[in-house]
């Protein structure tokens, strides 16, 4: 039995009770699924704790349209 931390469980999309294969290599331990977790298995809680402010205000700026600014010639809004 292993137990891993929960921010590392949660950021590889695993679940309690995944089977896991671990190998050893010299001082390294090596963990992966034995088979592949479909992504996407996320509840609302884990993806909104994902998000953050500064970064979604800062894409918002950048991918303005320029739809507040005066028009600049003979453009229909």
């Amino acid at each position: 039995m292993l137990t891993i931390p929960s921010e590392i469980a949660v950021r590889a999309g695993w679940t309690v009770g995944i089977e896991l294969d671990v190998t050893a290599e010299g001082e390294t331990v090596n963990i992966a699924p034995v088979a592949r977790v479909p992504r996407g298995r996320r509840t609302v809680s884990q993806l909104l704790a994902g998000i953050v402010q500064e970064e979604i205000q800062s894409y918002n700026e950048e991918t303005a349209d320029g739809l507040r600014d005066a028009p600049q010639g003979r453009e229909l809004i």
